[in-house]
């Protein structure tokens, strides 16, 4: 357990980690702290689950995250941009951040 009491999140990289190092070091792949940043700007929830997948050379974070509401929210950002591409589950008023 993290600080606070909370799990950290389970991190799975289905992809050789030697060409994700290296997809990291040319920019196609920004790191998972930038991914983070991210989120928190974005979404209202926790992390807690993450994938990082390449698919037609395109990399790709899946994320679950929990809502205040503990419901189960998938998202999925463009690894290079951190552009949101599908965002999936109940209740989203409750996890999208409204940029004021």
């Amino acid at each position: 357990m993290s600080p606070g009491g909370l799990a950290a999140p389970s991190v799975d990289i289905s992809e050789d980690q030697d060409e994700v190092i290296e997809a990291v070091q040319q920019g196609r792949v920004q790191p998972y702290t930038a991914l983070q940043l991210v989120v928190s700007q974005q979404l209202n929830g926790r992390i807690i689950k993450v994938e990082l997948e390449q698919d037609d050379d395109q990399w790709v974070y899946e994320l679950k995250l929990i809502d205040p509401e503990n419901n189960i929210i998938k998202v999925k950002y463009d690894a290079s941009s951190l552009t949101m591409i599908e965002i999936k589950g109940r209740h989203l008023e409750n996890i999208i951040k409204v940029a004021e």
